[in-house]
This record gives structure tokens, sequence and C-alpha cells, in this order.
């Protein structure tokens, strides 16, 4: 039985008109007569009397009203008593994450807490993965949004996306390869800007130079995000990036994106919790809403990832 089907049924009962049930249900009257007699089929009676005026309930009709108005009451309590601990969860929380994440999810992740909210408390520290790790570990963050290094033995966390590495360019640089992709061995000789390690993305680019025997030219270690988008913008250097910590500037076409191929160069952002603050309401309730936002940022392509 259809709690929506008993819903219209009190609908007529309390309009005495199929017509007018239809409209204050927002249901086309042809839709509305069907799903009654499937009601009725299903319970194997007949719950109307139909004539040129309208409707009137029969004697089971009535027993039925009877039983399913208080069921729908409670139904409708149960409803306003979840809303009610929605808005009461209070606590305050810590999230950890790296700039380039902070860019996309900060905004319509902290947006909704505001707004639905109001109890929870949120303090955000931005920071490369091994520093966010790191804050972790010490708990100086309850929560952390970061990507998997090697190095990072995380117990209590959980995946939420695959990213695929890009060359990061100036739109003025002569173009590598043929089409939206470059192999990693034609990077060979070009120069790049990345962090040193043992920075997160500077490890998994070595991992897979390593594998492949491919020796790129790192003229210029820097661990600040602002200051390798600024520098590549200008077309003496390039870099090697998810789109997402370009996604503003390659909108802008001020930066252009070539996906790396042979080998594709992948990491994994996960979201791990500190053991102490993990089953804290606050912390639930923002872990939750991390997932729900990153599955929305990716499926409606504003981020590119793989979940």
């Amino acid at each position: 039985m259809d709690l929506r089907d008993m819903q219209y049924f009190v609908s007529i009962t309390e309009t005495g008109s199929f017509t007018k049930a239809a409209a204050q249900s927002g249901i086309a009257q042809s839709a509305l007569s069907r799903r009654i007699r499937e009601l009725e089929r299903e319970l194997g009676v007949t719950l109307f009397y139909r004539n040129g005026r309208g409707v009137v309930l029969t004697d089971v009709g009535m027993t039925f009203l009877d039983r399913v108005r208080p069921a729908l009451a409670e139904i409708d309590q149960i409803r306003q008593d979840i809303g009610a601990m929605r808005s009461t969860v209070h606590g305050a929380v810590t999230l950890g994450v790296p700039p380039s994440v902070g860019l996309v999810l900060l905004a319509p992740l902290l947006g909704q807490i505001r707004k639905d909210y109001p109890g929870v408390q949120m303090r955000v520290l931005e920071g490369f993965s091994g520093h966010v790790a790191e804050w972790l570990s010490n708990g100086r963050v309850d929560l952390a949004v970061l990507y998997n290094v090697r190095s990072n033995a995380l117990l209590d966390a959980e995946h939420l996306l695959f990213e695929d590495m890009q060359l990061i360019s100036s739109p003025t640089a002569p173009r590598l390869g043929r089409g939206s992709s470059v192999s990693l061995k034609k990077l060979e000789g070009i120069q790049l800007a990345l962090p040193g390690r043992p920075h997160g993305l500077r490890v998994l680019v070595d991992d897979a130079c390593a594998k492949t025997n491919v020796s790129l030219e790192i003229a210029l270690e820097l661990e600040t995000l602002p200051t390798i988008k600024g520098l590549v913008a200008t077309g003496t250097i390039r870099t090697i990036l998810p789109i997402i910590a370009v996604h503003s500037e390659i909108e802008a076409g001020s930066l252009v994106a070539t996906k790396i191929i042979d080998p594709v160069i992948s990491r994994e952002l996960i979201l791990a919790h500190a053991p102490q603050r993990a089953n804290a309401p606050a912390t639930r309730l923002v872990a939750r809403l991390v997932r729900q936002h990153i599955e929305t940022l990716v499926r409606s392509g504003h981020w590119r990832g793989r979940i």
C-alpha cells in the first residue's frame, strides 16, 4: 500500500470529488482515478460510490478512512520530529582541506550548514594534504578531506573520488602532443614548477616517472598554489595539477589543461575522521554533507572526478 495513495484517498473524501482532489494534489484526474482503482483492487473492496454529483464513501471506505487518518498523522509527526532533530544538531567541527578542494567545495558546503544547521559552528583550515594529515593525527582537526598518500596510515577513512592529473600551461605556450592528451614521456625537457617532496602530488609524479623511466626537469619547487598558477599563466613554465585546482582559470581562458597519459596519473581523495570525534553528531552531519556535495559536484560536471 503506497503512502501517496492513502493521501489521495483522504483528499478525495475531504473534497468529495476526483476533479477537486486531483487539482489539490497536483495530479491529472485520470492518473488519480487509476491510482484509486489500483488501491481498491489491492484491498479487494470498493471504497467509493461514484455518481454524477461526485463520490460517496462505502461502509468499508469509511472504515478505511478511520484507519488511514491516524496513520498519516503519525507519519507527519515523524517528519516533524526528525526535522526538529536536524535543526537542533549543535557542536563545533574543525575541517581540514587542501586549497584546491576548498576552491570548489567550501562555498556550497558552508552555505548549506549556515542555512540549515545554525547550531553547527564550523572552523576550516587549509593546507596541503601532508599538513592536513598531520593536523588530523594530532587532533587539530576533527574531519579532513585530503589526497591519499602512501605514507598516510589513516585507518578511519573512506573513498570520495579519483582525479586524473593534467599538464597545466599558458594558452600561449607551444602545444605538446595531439588533441587533449599528452604522454608523460613528451614532458621530458619541459620546465615544470612542482611542490617538493614529501608533498603528495610530487610523490605521485615521481612514482609515475620511476615506473616509466621518465626524467622531468623540475625548474622550481613551490609550495603555494597561487604562485604556481601565476607563474604558469605568464607562459614561462608549466605544472602538473588536477583540473579542480585550476577550474576558474580554465573557465576564464588564462590556463589550459592537457590530460597526461601513458600512464594516466590518478590520485584518490578521501574523507578521514579523527577517532576521538568520529561519532559526534555534528561531525557525522558534516561528513555526510561533504559526501553529498562532492557527489553533486562530480555528477553536475563541476568537478572532473570518478566516484
